[in-house]
């Protein structure tokens, strides 16, 4: 059935935004929402839509009850509407990911391979982690109490011969296999950065390179060419060139990439938003001062190159999508910390999207993962690059010729 809201009855939550996320969160029977001039229509296949209209106000009351802070907008480059130079995907999404075909699989190795040497620019230690991350490792992050939606557990069968003969007799018979399964321990990684701290809170701080130039010259934007079109190759990394000073904890810099998983809803895939993708991360881990200029420092340095690439967007605050009204209080905090920001990549067809996240976290995962300890615990923050954003934006300002692909990018084929 069809239910039509008045944008009456809805508006009073305030953030709109926040609303369209959370009401599939009401009840799996909602398929799919919609905003017309009138308010909000909801695609619904249950039984009770009076009950579901009754939950609907009761998010209602709990968002509006929320406190509101307005955005933080740090950078903006975007121009009038640029030409589209292709147009939306033609390739299938395949499980909530895309398959990527012939040159795209390139790019995407070519960006990861351009995110390394600023990296390695910046002093990062480099470290490659599995697919797989302990029950013990997610508890400890806060990512199940936090993101229980977003997880996905693994299962195993048993390596009992009566579990396999079942698997085989249900199979034949075409049966479901869920009831010969179970839990394994694992989930596959949402995130890169919680292996960093399950390192670090075995073995310590590991040195991070103190010979790196780290690229104490800055971005050369003559050399890296304002369109990304000239003939450089490399651009230096973010700026670490000031005088060192003394800190109650050694700073340290890690970077890693890995595929991630997402249980993401239905209504949210999209060629942005997948429930497999590519991360490549820079997590750092030391004093407060130390951890703050760092994210400062990669978020100039990641703005100078999204600009040296010839792409537009913007940077601003943002905060996670936590699932429940009464987690409001988290994300008005960071908004008011100003401990997450987003650098949005805007599209030539008007759409936005985030292609990186800079965030800062205080001490409370190095607390979580035992980092430090008596009474006292490090800093940590995390830059997080979603390669098949990044991806997506270049074959957007680009297009799919890789011959007219960026030289910085091309350097890196």
């Amino acid at each position: 059935m069809r239910i039509q809201v008045p944008m009456d009855r809805v508006k009073r939550a305030g953030d709109l935004s926040q609303l369209a996320e959370k009401v599939y969160y009401l009840s799996v029977d909602i398929k799919h929402v919609s905003w017309d001039a009138g308010g909000m229509n909801i695609e619904y296949t249950g039984a009770d839509g009076e009950e579901l209209l009754l939950r609907l106000d009761a998010l209602c009351t709990a968002l509006a009850a929320g406190r509101k802070l307005p955005y933080k907008r740090l950078r903006d480059n975007r121009s009038p509407r640029r030409p589209k130079l292709r147009e939306a995907s033609a390739e299938p999404l395949y499980a909530g990911s895309p398959v990527l075909q012939g040159a795209q699989v390139l790019l995407e190795q070519a960006v990861v391979r351009l995110l390394r040497t600023r990296a390695d620019a910046a002093g990062a230690v480099l470290r490659k982690y599995p697919t797989l991350i302990p029950e013990e490792v997610i508890r400890k992050s806060g990512y199940l109490r936090n993101f229980p939606q977003n997880v996905y557990a693994v299962s195993e069968f048993r390596h009992q011969f009566d579990t396999l003969e079942g698997v085989r007799s249900s199979l034949s018979a075409g049966e479901p296999l869920d009831s010969l399964m179970q839990p394994s321990g694992a989930y596959m990684q949402p995130c890169v950065c919680y292996h960093v701290y399950e390192e670090c809170s075995r073995d310590g701080l590991p040195q991070t390179d103190p010979g790196s130039e780290a690229g104490a010259a800055g971005c050369d934007f003559a050399a890296a060419g304002g369109s990304g079109r000239e003939p450089d190759e490399r651009m230096p990394g973010p700026e670490r060139g000031r005088e060192p000073v003394p800190e109650p904890f050694p700073f340290r810099l890690f970077s890693a990439y890995g595929t991630c998983y997402r249980h993401e809803h239905d209504s949210r895939i999209s060629e942005s938003r997948l429930r497999e993708f590519g991360m490549f991360e820079m997590v750092y881990i030391g004093a407060a001062e130390a951890v703050k200029q760092m994210r400062a420092d990669l978020l100039e340095d990641t703005w100078a190159l999204f600009g040296a690439l010839g792409l537009q967007g913007y940077v601003e605050s943002a905060s996670d999508p936590f699932f429940l009204p009464e987690d409001g209080d988290r994300r008005m905090f960071q908004l008011a910390a100003e401990s997450k920001f987003e650098l949005r990549c805007t599209t030539s067809g008007g759409d936005d999207f985030a292609v990186t996240s800079f965030n800062v976290c205080g001490d409370v995962l190095c607390r979580a993962f035992g980092i430090g300890g008596s009474g006292s615990y490090p800093h940590s923050g995390c830059t997080a690059f979603g390669v098949d954003r990044w991806v997506q934006a270049i074959l957007d300002a680009w297009g799919p010729d890789p011959a007219g692909w960026p030289a910085l990018i091309r350097g890196h084929l």
